[in-house]
Parts: structure tokens; C-alpha cells; sequence
């Protein structure tokens, strides 16, 4: 026979419980280097990086190769939210 839960012990119980059965999401946060029509070597129009260390160094070897296209950028931080199935 299973222990039976204390009245104290009930709540906390039910609590853990439900919050099993709620759908769960996760945060992500990506950086992007938005070209829009500035240039045709970028024909999706924004580069995205999961790191900002990637952003900055993408950015930097703009302004190397291209200083014209580069002086006009800069990095936009996003916050993703996506569902996690149980």
C-alpha cells in the first residue's frame, strides 16, 4: 500500500504535480546582424549568431573587408520562447 501524505505534506505534493503536467518553455536569446537590402551577398538579409562574442567578430570583419556596409550595422539582442513538450 502507498504511504499516505500528510496533510502538510498534501499541497506541496499537488503542487509539484501540477507544475509536471504544465508546458514547460525555454528561453533563448540570439543576436543578429540585420542587413536588410544593403547588400547583395546577404540575400536572407540578417546573419544570426546563439553567441555575441560571434556577432562582434562577424561585425569586426566587416569593418575590415566591407567599412562602408559595416559603418551602417549594428547587433540586435532577441529573446526566443519555445515550447517544450512533457
Amino acid at each position: 500500500m502507498p504511504p499516505v501524505a500528510s496533510p502538510i505534506e498534501a499541497p506541496s505534493r499537488l503542487a509539484v504535480m501540477r507544475r509536471a503536467l504544465e508546458p514547460r518553455t525555454h528561453r533563448l536569446i540570439v543576436y543578429s546582424v540585420d542587413f536588410g537590402s544593403t547588400s547583395a551577398n546577404y540575400p536572407f538579409g540578417r546573419e544570426t549568431f546563439a553567441r555575441r562574442e560571434d556577432a562582434e567578430r562577424f561585425l569586426e570583419e566587416l569593418r575590415r573587408d566591407q567599412p562602408e556596409l559595416a559603418s551602417a550595422l549594428w547587433i540586435e539582442e532577441h529573446e526566443l520562447e519555445a515550447a517544450v513538450d512533457n
